[in-house]
């Protein structure tokens, strides 16, 4: 039996047997990444620390998410896997289309890319996100709709776009200058 499967029942096995813990990872995936966002609304707008500074790290942030995300949407049309519930018979907790590729999360690598973007400039605020974005990963393989590499991709895109963002983030700065003022 392959890794990847073994270690996504290992996950996926817990679904369907508590409804208060099911429902709360459901709404936890379906709305986490507004959570996010809601996060990077407060930095943009906090009077705590440099009001310039903020903005950027958000902008920052925002760049390294799109960026993360259009080249999963590369790798999906060009390597179509298919969702654990295809082939397999798993718990499935929420609805998805057949026609959706599993392959990377765009929930995993949209969450980790802003949750490094900010843990790259503040730690702290960084860490509990990288939290955050880790049970998003989670939340994925237990609702039965991704296999555990496929919310590890998503993550290492997210970092690998985030350390060539921040690499040339001096390209950057005269926009985020302007748009942050």
């Amino acid at each position: 039996m392959h890794l990847d499967f073994q270690l996504f029942e290992l996950i996926n096995q817990f679904a369907g047997k508590n409804n208060l813990l099911d429902q709360t990872v459901i709404l936890f995936s379906k709305y986490g990444l507004i959570l996010l966002g809601l996060a990077l609304l407060w930095l943009w707008f906090t009077k705590t620390g440099d009001k310039q500074e903020n903005r950027k790290i958000v902008l920052l942030a925002f760049t390294i998410a799109v960026i993360a995300l259009g080249i999963d949407k590369l790798i999906e049309i060009t390597y179509f896997r298919p969702r654990p519930f295809v082939n397999h018979a798993v718990t499935l907790l929420v609805q998805k289309s057949n026609l959706d590729p599993s392959f990377p999360s765009n929930h995993s690598a949209g969450s980790f890319a802003l949750a490094f973007a900010i843990f790259w400039k503040r730690k702290k605020m960084g860490t509990m996100l990288l939290t955050f974005a880790f049970f998003m990963a989670i939340s994925r393989i237990y609702l039965g709709v991704h296999y555990p590499l496929d919310v590890m991709a998503g993550a290492i895109i997210a970092l690998a776009v985030t350390y060539m963002v921040l690499w040339q983030q001096r390209l950057l700065e005269p926009i985020y200058k302007f748009l942050s003022s």
